[in-house]
């Protein structure tokens, strides 16, 4: 079931309101697939490209694009099959996938070189570009990601990727839940993830998610621990690490090797934040970046 039908037969019943996230939105195509992203600050800035993690979007980076705009053109990203981005005609949603849609946009934006940032699974995609194709990032910034995970998180994760498959009776019940599994967001952050997220069609509450995202990382073989050691150590662009100090997605024994072989790496762990590191604690996230990017 192709994105664009959810457009027509379910955000077309009813025209909801411009939130201040989608004052921002705008698409582009790419690699066949019409994709939306969200764009802040002045072109004459220096460009600042934001990826999302697995079950998230482009509108969770609001606060952090509107903390950078003054001094950089931020463009966040929804990836293929989520939120307003086109689903992938062939279900393919790997990381060369995405790293390919990441390289069209910037043939469709003129852009040469970026800052790239990414989250999580973003994080990944940001270091295979910055890995197979140095001379498009200027600097990277990966948060809460690394070449392998803590012992035991993985399980976790394919639990949270699995409650793609619930739908919920209400908005509310979603509320409910999105505030459950992510207690220590602000109630800002929780609705700008409803609304870029969910859509409500035949009297449920239902994800705008390819459902084949679910299904992806069981059909893509995942490179092995060495590979992608490989691929973080190979990353010559300056690269920090924002870690969750409540995490340990990355371990500590990781995020030394990582700043110890890295040819410039640094990293920092974010007080009072877990995996969602810069929706947990914002001001100081901003902060670490802010710092970096100065140089």
């Amino acid at each position: 079931m192709p994105n664009s039908w959810i457009r027509t037969n379910t955000l077309g019943i009813s025209s909801p309101p411009i939130t201040e996230v989608d004052s921002h939105r705008h698409t582009v195509t790419t690699n066949g697939l019409e994709y939306s992203y969200l764009e802040y600050g002045s072109p004459d800035n220096t460009p600042v490209i934001l990826l999302h993690g697995v079950w998230s979007t482009g509108a969770v980076w609001h606060d952090i694009a509107e903390a950078l705009k003054d001094t950089h053109h931020v463009r966040s990203v929804d990836f293929r099959g989520r939120s307003q981005s086109d689903w992938a005609p062939d279900g393919d949603y790997s990381t060369e996938a995405y790293v390919s849609d990441v390289l069209g946009l910037y043939e469709a934006w003129n852009l040469e070189k970026a800052t790239v940032i990414g989250h999580s699974m973003g994080g990944g995609v940001a270091t295979a570009l910055a890995s197979e194709h140095p001379e498009r990032v200027d600097s990277l910034v990966v948060i809460d990601a690394g070449p392998v995970m803590r012992a035991g998180s993985a399980v976790e994760f394919e639990r949270q990727l699995a409650s793609l498959s619930q739908d919920f009776p209400s908005m509310a019940a979603a509320r409910a839940w999105q505030r459950n599994a992510l207690p220590n967001i602000s109630d800002d952050a929780v609705e700008r993830r409803l609304d870029a997220r969910l859509v409500e069609r035949n009297g449920r509450v239902v994800w705008r998610e390819d459902p084949r995202i679910r299904t992806a990382r069981e059909l893509t073989a995942r490179p092995s621990e060495d590979e992608m050691w490989k691929r973080f150590l190979s990353v010559k662009a300056r690269t920090l690490f924002v870690l969750g100090g409540n995490s340990q997605l990355v371990t500590d024994e990781v995020e030394k090797r990582l700043t110890s072989e890295m040819a410039d790496a640094r990293s920092v762990r974010i007080a009072n934040a877990g995996h969602n590191v810069f929706e947990d604690n914002h001001d100081d996230t901003i902060a670490a970046i802010r710092a970096f990017l100065r140089g």
